[in-house]
């Protein structure tokens, strides 16, 4: 059929399709477009689009069945990447997969009462090639758009969080412009002499590089502010914090609070900044040179926005939990299961944490412990306890271990959960369970999380009935003790 065609014909139809393939905005517009154009050089009975899976995509023409001899014929073109022709009846199948850089996004197959001659196979051919190209694109869009409004579902879901804040939260720029507010601060409605010293505080905030306080009278009201220096994309801005501290007779113990929920807020901060700024970063990239990357750099790019992602997710589900605890809208699902393939199951979800930090896990109890209790709580609690014993261990030690004994007595169960870590100075013992207490910030150790996993998990225990507590020494380690009820279990 190609040679009955003129050449300014051809030219017209060539020009039509890749304008129709430029202008698709979802992969069914391209497919249509390629199913178009092959019908104009070849006299087809039936069209079908497979996609790379070999399930039918798109269907022209009646109904198809691929059965399973034709699909390892289809199977063996793709693997060869190259079209083929195969008689079948009085018709011939004419196959030719969508190919990209030798990766393989769908396969045309057309039925026809003709040959191919060799030129219309080759004109076919990169037809089918330049469809591979956009719809690849495409696919690429749709999944970046997916990023796009999962990054904008978390914004506005952090946006929410810290608007149910009681305190006044806002971040300025090096000019003293706002650039995040959350709803207490937008709606205050402090005068002109608060908000100057607001400003100022801000302004020295930049000068000194470290945090700033100061406490206000506002009328009949009194108001603690604190500023921190913190950074985003490169560029220096102060998270500002106003907590009113009004007709309270513990204005001492409000401080302490107040300048941990501050470092809450910066830590928080810190924490979806991370991979925010990661996921972000790699969006862009991708959008801006997805024409240079190779298929195995896109690859990686995409699988650090999912990492990134699941990060995200998981802070998250740490602030919902805290946030239906303190509301006691929590409820447990119990169930009766074995405590130490429990135990066992979550050591090896974070081997990989471990082997990072080249700290031994070991559990010293081999025989089954059944307990009746909510087994996904439970899990959260060991999660958290383990986790704690990791990223607290000395990091010049020899050996370094976290070990998990299981004992059970007079209708209860213990857990034992031993590290040989830095343990915690005896001061701040009582305090670790406490909201927003974090060990590392008064230790002068850094490591991730938001500060309310053993907060989390006392409240959880105790939710079960049960009890949690712990021993502890500087420089020699720290024993965390869950005590719970069996309850059915037997």
């Amino acid at each position: 059929m190609l040679n009955q065609i003129s050449s300014s014909r051809l030219h017209s139809l060539l020009s039509s399709f890749i304008r129709e393939i430029m202008n698709a905005t979802e992969p069914d517009l391209l497919l249509d477009a390629l199913m178009r154009i092959f019908q104009r050089f070849v006299d087809c009975e039936r069209i079908v689009v497979l996609g790379n899976d070999l399930n039918v995509k798109k269907i022209k023409g009646g109904t198809v069945e691929i059965d399973e001899e034709l699909k390892k014929m289809v199977q063996w073109v793709v693997d060869k990447h190259s079209p083929m022709s195969l008689p079948t009846g009085d018709a011939m199948i004419h196959i030719f997969p969508l190919v990209k850089a030798g990766k393989t996004l769908g396969v045309l197959l057309a039925w026809s009462k003709e040959e191919i001659v060799v030129e219309t196979s080759e004109l076919l051919r990169t037809f089918a090639f330049l469809s591979a190209v956009v719809l690849e694109n495409l696919e690429l869009y749709s999944s970046l758009q997916r990023q796009h409004k999962a990054l904008k579902a978390t914004k506005n879901y952090m946006q929410r969080i810290l608007d149910s804040f009681p305190q006044h939260i806002a971040v300025f720029d090096q000019d003293s412009r706002i650039v995040f507010a959350n709803k207490g601060y937008s709606l205050s409605t402090f005068g002109e002499d608060f908000i100057s010293q607001v400003l100022q505080l801000v302004q020295k905030t930049f000068l000194t590089g470290s945090r700033q306080m100061l406490e206000v009278e506002e009328g009949a009201n009194f108001y603690s502010i604190v500023a921190e220096l913190i950074e985003y994309e490169g560029q220096p801005q102060v998270l500002l914090v106003i907590t009113d501290v009004t007709n309270t007779k513990e204005v001492e113990r409000l401080k302490a609070i107040d300048r941990l929920k501050t470092e809450f807020v910066a830590n928080i901060s810190h924490e979806l900044k991370t991979p925010l700024a990661a996921i972000k970063a790699y969006a862009e990239t991708i959008l801006t040179s997805i024409e240079m990357l190779d298929q195995q750099t896109l690859n990686e790019f995409v699988q650090i926005i999912y990492r990134e992602s699941e990060h995200l997710e998981s802070i998250l589900e740490g602030l919902l939990d805290f946030s239906k605890l303190e509301q006691r809208m929590l409820t447990l699902e119990k169930t009766t299961f074995d405590l130490t393939g429990l135990v066992r199951e979550t050591m090896r979800s974070i081997e990989e944490l471990a082997r990072s930090k080249q700290v031994r896990l070991e559990l010293l109890t081999r025989e089954p412990v059944l307990i009746r209790a909510d087994q996904r709580r439970i899990k959260q609690v060991i999660t958290n306890l383990l986790s704690n014993g990791i990223k607290y261990s000395k990091e010049d030690s020899q050996e370094k271990y976290v070990k998990v004994k299981i004992e059970r007595k007079d209708g209860k169960v213990l857990i034992e959960i031993s590290d040989n870590g830095l343990g915690i100075p005896k001061e701040y013992q009582e305090k670790v369970f406490e909201r927003f207490f974090r060990v590392g910030t008064v230790m002068d150790h850094r490591v991730d999380g938001t500060g309310l996993g053993l907060t989390i998990a006392k409240q959880i225990v105790e939710l079960h009935g049960g009890r949690i507590w712990l021993e502890s020494e500087p420089n020699v380690g720290t024993t965390v003790f869950v005590e719970l009820p069996v309850g059915d279990g037997q």
